[in-house]
């Protein structure tokens, strides 16, 4: 992200380390073998289970979903200490019942909490700074998904989910030659949603990723934005197999989500999509200094009463958007940059839902 105003500027200062990265310091490795390692976990209570106007369920499925979770930590340490009564596990719970509750409908949800790298990590060049908190986070992510296949996958087919950070360690870790044989056996689809894929590094990724089940579609990736928005960020941080650097992306390879096709046409949505949590008391989720965890909690997750937006692929790949809908949202555009970066799932849940029930019965009826 590009610190190009005053106030972008107090609030990068306000978030960064000012001691450089050490290992030595880093919080401790988590237990995967440990609930409490687990945002979201078959049996144990989370919003991850919420429905629209439904209870939350715990009915176990035969097919699963790994779930990264994007970033919700922004203070001056390079890791997150993983402390479940932290502002930024609430951050996380939010990020659950808006994300990974699209796929509760058909899958037992596994979502590793992780020493996730903080967001000025992320967002600026920080050098061997940022690289080195970057793969910290991922060595957990690596270290739950391993667990995860070897001691509750059992040979089930499987769906890969993730959002902004949590889609940068999906990309990593669908090349690892480790893991190459699972994913071609067990891998539905990859949903790495919020961080920037580009075409050809997309097209390559998918090829090794060969898949029994499924012969296209198998990985999803979009960046939502308003009309004709050209976002001023040319770089992000990558993977190229052997080290993290920032790389210049120029095309994005993008899937419009209502449509699930590459074209570049304005598409209407005609169902019920957006979703919106209900939340008591006030989130931390822009209290960005907040530490400690409040008395707020989600309630229940409901669609919003308009519905009323389009989404096409823009000329330079961002999925760009328009209606009332999101106009309503823009409001409160506090950088004036029409991102919708944060609102990537919760504008096509329903979408994205439906897509994973139609490979789902897609999968049964192979099977």
């Amino acid at each position: 992200m590009d610190k190009n105003s005053p106030s972008l500027d107090k609030f990068f200062s306000s978030i960064t380390p000012k001691q450089s990265f050490s290992s030595l310091t880093s919080p401790n490795a988590p237990d995967y073998a440990k609930q409490e390692s687990w945002a979201a976990f078959p049996g144990k209570k989370s919003v991850a289970l919420l429905e629209p106007k439904m209870e939350s369920q715990q009915k176990l499925k035969k097919i699963d979903c790994f779930f990264i979770h994007p970033t919700g930590f922004f203070l001056k340490e390079w890791n997150f200490d993983m402390n479940p009564d932290s502002a930024t596990s609430q951050r996380t719970d939010l990020m659950l019942a808006t994300q990974a509750t699209v796929f509760n409908n058909e899958c037992n949800i596994y979502a590793p909490e992780y020493r996730q790298a903080t967001f000025a990590a992320i967002s600026q060049n920080l050098g061997s700074n940022s690289s080195q908190a970057l793969d910290l986070a991922y060595l957990d992510v690596k270290e739950a998904f391993r667990y995860f296949l070897e001691n509750h996958s059992e040979d089930k087919p499987f769906f890969l989910a993730s959002h902004s950070q949590g889609s940068l360690h999906a990309q990593r870790l669908l090349t690892e030659k480790e893991f190459k044989e699972v994913f071609s056996k067990q891998l539905i689809t990859a949903y790495l949603i919020g961080y920037p894929l580009e075409d050809q590094y997309l097209k390559n990724l998918a090829a090794s990723v060969c898949t029994r089940f499924l012969d296209e579609g198998i990985i999803i990736q979009f960046q939502t934005v308003g009309e004709n928005v050209i976002r001023s960020r040319l770089k992000f941080w990558m993977f190229d197999g052997k080290q993290y650097s920032l790389q210049r992306i120029n095309q994005l390879a993008t899937t419009n989500p209502i449509s699930f096709s590459k074209s570049k046409g304005w598409v209407k949505n005609e169902i019920n999509s957006l979703l919106m949590p209900k939340i008591s008391g006030i989130s931390p989720l822009f209290d960005y200094g907040a530490t400690n965890k409040n008395n707020s909690y989600v309630r229940e997750i409901n669609f919003a009463d308009d519905q009323n937006f389009y989404a096409r692929i823009g000329k330079t790949g961002f999925l760009e958007t328009k209606g009332s809908t999101i106009d309503r949202i823009l409001k409160n555009d506090f950088l004036g940059e029409k991102d919708l970066h944060i609102w990537d799932y919760q504008i096509f849940w329903n979408h994205l839902r439906k897509d994973v029930e139609k490979k789902a019965k897609k999968l049964k009826e192979k099977i």
